[in-house]
């Protein structure tokens, strides 16, 4: 009756082993698809807060004789360095004013910027994400319109 027990034994060591090999390529998948999408989403947050920041920067600046893109792309890739984004591509970064002669808008634009997915990407196949993302904030300098 032992000899029987160990038989039994050892062929469930095997199917063990087997269902392991079937689950761990789809665990992996799962674990490293969670880390790709944080690192993802880290970069978006980083890239909203950059042209937040740019945005808001041009929309209190105090002289506009001069271009204000070249100030606020400076700004926008100074703070996606600070949130640790430091590969952000400045040429598809666009400023804009609007209502002159005092321009009334500020809209800071980034245009179908890639956002990658390392490891299950190339698992996968996939290829980068691109983003568009746009934010606009009206200028402190804007004439208001007082109603009579």
């Amino acid at each position: 009756m032992r000899i029987h027990r160990r038989r039994r034994h050892v062929a469930r060591r095997g199917a063990v082993i087997v269902e392991f090999a079937l689950v761990v390529p789809l665990l992996f998948l799962i674990l490293f698809g969670v880390i790709d999408f944080s690192r993802a989403y880290s970069e978006l947050n980083a890239m909203n807060a950059a042209l937040r920041e740019g945005a808001r920067f041009g929309s209190v600046m105090k002289s506009i004789s001069v271009d204000p893109s070249v100030a606020v792309k400076a700004k926008v890739q100074q703070t996606a360095a600070v949130f640790g984004y430091k590969s952000l591509d400045m040429s598809k970064v666009t400023v804009t004013t609007s209502g002159p002669p005092d321009y009334e808008y500020v809209t800071v634009t980034i245009t179908a910027h890639p956002v990658p997915l390392p490891v299950v990407g190339r698992f996968l196949g996939l290829t980068p994400l691109t983003v568009t993302r746009s934010v606009t904030y009206r200028s402190e300098r804007a004439k208001l319109e007082v109603a009579p």
